[in-house]
């Protein structure tokens, strides 16, 4: 692997880490924080809290930072970056401004998710034009290693995969919480309503990942005339939700082009 220093060490930024460490991936990586309690993951031979001093072992930079810290970030590091590929997990910050921020010509965008955390992400990313193949091999060994990758064909569909995937685990969990709202209401206990819950997202995953059949053929399977379940999925669409969630994936793609306008004005 390109030696790599992931500059971050939140969330996405340890789940990455701790995905590549599971597959032994590790050795040419360094973990950057200026908290040194979130390094501890991380070897001391493999831990950074200057991110000035992330460009003098890695050809390869990985940003997992908030898109606010960004500016701050940069003028602690000024243009040591130029020769590097910098791959970038902030949300809404184009290609165009990391580049011109960092002075690289190779930079990729990338977009996991909460998946990260288990191994099952999903991480959208799009490269530069200046890219390698080389460097492109790199990028899906790294998030491989936290789930599936999508390579993007233009760096626009970023909005509309950040809208689906990116924000996807939220849609999933609001789904749980609804349903278990709606067994407790019906006079089931509390925790026998969270495991049914989670219970049922789990088997609907599983199932798909049979590829036994596609969510609409399983849909139609447990849907008999007349029953219960067609019931339910009625008022569903009575209630316009299939409507409903478009729209809101809709305007969750909408924020992040507004997001990456903002930051071209900057």
């Amino acid at each position: 692997m390109i030696p790599t220093v992931i500059i971050g060490a939140g969330t996405m930024g340890s789940a990455l880490y701790k995905g590549l460490a599971s597959q032994g991936k590790t050795e040419r990586i360094w973990l950057c924080d200026q908290h040194a309690e979130k390094l501890t993951i991380a070897p001391v031979d493999r831990r950074i809290d200057q991110p000035a001093r992330a460009g003098k072992v890695a050809e390869c930079i990985l940003l997992a930072v908030k898109p606010q810290s960004f500016s701050a970030l940069m003028t602690s590091v000024g243009n040591a970056w130029t020769d590097t590929l910098v791959i970038s997990i902030m949300a809404g910050i184009t290609i165009r401004t990391i580049a011109d921020v960092t002075g690289a010509s190779a930079v990729v965008r990338a977009m996991p998710n909460l998946g990260a955390r288990v191994g099952r992400s999903i991480t959208g990313w799009y490269p530069s034009p200046a890219v390698t193949p080389g460097q492109m091999e790199h990028v899906e060994e790294l998030f491989s290693s936290i789930g599936m990758t999508v390579r993007l064909t233009e760096e626009s569909q970023m909005d509309g995969f950040t809208a689906v995937a990116g924000s996807g685990p939220a849609y999933v969990f609001l789904l749980a919480e609804l349903l278990e709202n709606a067994a407790h209401e019906l006079g089931i206990d509390e925790e026998a309503s969270a495991r049914i819950a989670r219970d049922l997202l789990g088997a609907g995953s599983l199932l798909l990942d049979g590829k036994e059949r596609s969510a609409i053929e399983w849909r139609k399977a447990v849907t008999s005339k007349g029953g219960t379940t067609e019931a339910a999925l009625r008022v569903m669409r009575e209630k316009g939700l299939p409507e409903i969630f478009r729209d809101a994936i809709a305007a969750a793609a909408e924020r992040s082009r507004s997001l990456s306008c903002d930051d071209k004005s900057h």
